[in-house]
């Protein structure tokens, strides 16, 4: 997954990742690309804090099997997004747990995300995910396209 300039980073540690699943902490804070003026965060940046995750995991398993950072990758989509408890508080220390649910062998993987705070689930999702099997995959598509 592309890395994100410093403002638009949300995640401040990784808790846990093994090989299909990773715990992430951030703290709400004023700031960031996606704070508002009181340093809250709406709701609708649940999924982008859930593809942060996701992006993480990617590229902890990048570095311990390649030792290196991964390529590129893409969120496709969202679906079943519902964040019932509305914004994310200023000052809010949130958790956040990506799961893979399924992957193939071209680059597609299916995550189920929860963004949870003390405990109480705050924002659920599935997000759809591509990251190419190798940097000369995107190259074959785009001459293809010509």
């Amino acid at each position: 997954m592309m890395s994100h300039r410093q403002d638009a980073v949300l995640l401040d540690e990784i808790v846990h990742a093994d090989a299909s699943r990773l715990e992430a902490r951030l703290v709400v804070r004023p700031g960031t690309s996606f704070s508002d003026s009181s340093g809250n965060l709406s709701a609708w940046v649940g999924p982008e804090i859930m593809a942060q995750a996701i992006s993480a995991l990617s590229g902890w398993r990048s570095l311990r099997a390649r030792g290196q950072l991964p390529g590129i990758g893409l969120l496709l989509g969202i679906r079943s997004y519902s964040a019932p408890a509305g914004d994310f508080l200023c000052g809010e220390t949130l958790d956040v747990e990506v799961i893979e649910s399924s992957e193939d062998e071209e680059g597609m993987a299916v995550f189920e995300g929860r963004i949870r705070r003390s405990g109480e689930v705050l924002a659920t999702g599935t997000l759809t995910v591509f990251q190419p099997p190798d940097d000369t995959f995107l190259a074959r598509e785009c001459a293809r396209d010509d």
